[in-house]
């Protein structure tokens, strides 16, 4: 199986303003046009999308327990020795992957029983998590996001395809009243990838016992040796089977600079909410949607080293991560993020210091800059991990031109340091920077360097930005993918306004003059 070239496709009909759209996913994804298009709706709904996958790949492990547990309690002898067997074959290919590292990339085929159970457990899911997140994430019932068009119900489709059409996998989900009725269409057998660079595979070797060790008669190593196993590599599994939406996914919402600065007034009548009615959500939590709730369930659970108790600096994530959060204290926010534990209620709290001063601003006294770039810098410092997707919405609200284009170049860094980025945006400077990183791609390494030092730039095969237009007919919008035009531009349409401005100015000038 040649899997070095994939291309991952979300397919959307008529689901709340989009009437169509059929969109790559892309490193880099970026929603433009005009407001109540469809592109939070669309990038909401990506997110539900990783959520409930990664409760699905929960799901396959949890079952998978229950199903050792069922052998050892009531499975024959002759159940238990096919499992065994099937469990010493892929710790055989392991090994033989850990011998021979001769290839960047090893593929493991799962024999039956054990590739059986993984696709019974796909074809079959449980399409009652995916209405779950719908409705938490989006705070409407399911039939509220049915078209306003009155047309047929919202049908969406993931097609993963790859260089062997008989590798493709495909999910498809209607949306109906009160349910939603899905399809899956996966390989005959089911593959397992491992890079012989990535450092995940020693981590699997690390639980890898003889292949021999799998076959004790009593099968004893079904719930042990194999249980330990198959944790290491059934994340590896559900990534061949339903990337992209392997990773964590992180929500960064327009209305972040709002909810950070009074994130310790939210929390602290929770707390007082429950501390009068017991534990208990406070009312006014059901007027945040699920999307907003993540968010702040990220900034109130962020540990801090207990080698400070008072005021610290974020722990390191990754090099490429860390020097990106680093160029962005220094460049952009012209001081520092820090993170301050609540004695009272263990709950952190996020203050800036700036360079100028000697004591920490609380992030509701500092900049409206500050507030709305405060959570992009945790979370990469924090909790993103390369294969994970960060959703920014807006992320020019607030925000000086300058500032824009200087955010969309640590944009680059961050999908070229390997997580996946959407962005929705209603800004000419950020799309015109963007485009300008996708052409220093054609240029060499010293060219660039002389053109801009922080050397970042975007190959276009790794950047999507689609357009999301009205249509009267269709009565909802649709979304396309738009590429660089001949001006080395991406023709979103906000330039208009600019040209139009323009010719106004102009005509009054003339008049006046005439």
């Amino acid at each position: 199986m040649n899997s070095n070239h994939s291309l991952s496709k979300l397919i959307v009909t008529n689901f709340g303003p989009i009437h169509r759209a059929n969109i790559e996913l892309c490193p880099l994804s970026v929603f433009v046009g005009q407001s109540n298009t469809g592109k939070s709706y669309l990038a909401t709904l990506i997110y539900v999308l990783h959520k409930f996958f990664h409760h699905l790949r929960s799901q396959l492990w949890y079952g998978l327990h229950t199903k050792f547990d069922s052998l050892l309690q009531s499975g024959s002898n002759d159940e238990i020795n096919r499992w065994s067997a099937s469990l010493a074959q892929t710790a055989n290919h392991l090994y033989d992957f850990k011998t021979d590292r001769s290839t960047s990339q090893h593929e493991i085929g799962l024999s039956d029983p054990l590739g059986a159970y993984f696709k019974s457990m796909i074809s079959n899911l449980d399409t009652a998590l995916l209405e779950e997140e719908i409705v938490r994430c989006f705070g409407l019932p399911l039939d509220d996001l049915c078209p306003m068009n009155g047309e047929s119900n919202p049908h969406i489709v993931i097609h993963h395809v790859t260089d062997e059409p008989d590798h493709d996998v495909e999910f498809q989900f209607l949306l109906q009243s009160g349910n939603i009725e899905s399809s899956t269409t996966i390989p005959d057998e089911m593959i397992v990838k491992l890079r012989g660079d990535n450092i995940n595979a020693s981590h699997i070797f690390s639980f890898l016992a003889e292949p021999e060790d799998y076959l004790e008669p009593d099968g004893s190593a079904i719930n042990i040796r194999g249980s330990r196993l198959l944790s290491a590599i059934s994340p590896y599994i559900s990534a061949n089977i339903w990337e992209p939406f392997a990773g964590y996914a992180y929500y960064v919402p327009s209305e972040r600079t709002g909810m950070m600065r009074v994130l310790n007034a939210i929390v602290g009548g929770m707390i007082g909410h429950s501390a009068m009615d017991g534990i208990r959500p406070s009312p006014h939590m059901d007027e945040l949607t699920g999307v907003m709730t993540d968010f702040l369930e990220v900034f109130t659970s962020l540990d801090a080293p207990q080698s400070n108790p008072h005021l610290h600096q974020a722990e390191k994530s990754s090099d490429q991560l860390q020097n990106i959060c680093a160029r962005m204290e220094g460049k952009i926010l012209k001081g520092t993020i820090l993170t301050r534990n609540s004695e009272i209620t263990n709950i952190p709290q996020f203050v800036y210091q700036p360079r100028e001063l000697g004591n920490p601003l609380p992030l509701k006294n500092a900049s409206s800059t500050v507030s709305e770039l405060a959570p992009i810098l945790l979370y990469l410092r924090h909790k993103a991990r390369s294969g994970d997707i960060l959703i920014i919405e807006e992320p020019e609200s607030h925000l000086h031109p300058e500032v824009q284009v200087q955010l969309t170049l640590e944009i680059a860094a961050i999908v070229n340091a390997g997580i996946r980025v959407i962005v929705t945006t209603h800004s000419e400077w950020i799309l015109e920077e963007l485009a300008n990183l996708v052409n220093l791609s054609s240029l060499d390494k010293e060219d660039r360097v002389k053109i801009d030092e922080n050397d970042e730039a975007l190959d276009p095969k790794d950047v999507g930005v689609f357009l999301f237009q009205e249509e009267e007919q269709a009565n909802g919008s649709t979304v396309k993918r738009i590429d660089l035009d001949e001006s080395s531009l991406y023709p979103s349409g906000y330039d208009e306004v600019a040209t139009a401005l323009y010719n106004k100015s102009a005509r009054i000038f003339n008049k006046r003059e005439g």
